[in-house]
C-alpha cells in the first residue's frame, strides 16, 4: 500500500479561501470521475500550504491514475483556472511506502 501526498504553497495568505475552494472542487472532481477517496487539508503552521493526499494499492495504480489524468481536460481545466494561485516552484509529490 502507498500513500500519495502532493502539496502546493498559495502566492498569497489573502488567496487562502479561493485555494480552499479550489482544493475542495478539484477534490470532489477527482473522487467522483476517477473513484478516488482523496482528501485535502490546510496547513496550520508555517508555510500557506494546501495537501491532497489518498491511498493506492500499488505504484501501477498510480501510475495508471497518472496517465488517466493527463488526458482529461476537464481536470485540467480546474487547475489551470486556478494558476494564478500557486507559488512557482512551490508543489511538492511525496509517495509513502506504508508498513504492512
Amino acid at each position: 500500500m502507498f500513500h500519495f501526498e502532493r502539496s502546493a504553497v498559495v502566492k498569497n495568505p489573502a488567496d487562502m479561501p479561493a485555494a480552499v475552494q479550489f482544493a475542495t472542487q478539484v477534490t470532489s472532481y477527482v473522487n467522483r470521475q476517477h473513484s478516488l477517496n482523496m482528501r485535502f487539508g490546510v496547513e496550520l503552521f508555517g508555510a500557506v500550504r494546501v495537501h491532497w493526499y489518498f491511498d493506492a494499492e500499488s505504484l501501477d495504480k498510480l501510475n495508471q491514475l497518472n496517465t488517466t489524468l493527463l488526458q482529461d481536460r476537464e481536470y485540467f481545466e480546474i487547475l489551470n483556472k486556478a494558476r494564478a494561485l500557486w507559488t512557482d516552484g512551490g508543489l511538492k509529490d511525496t509517495i509513502i511506502s506504508l508498513a504492512p
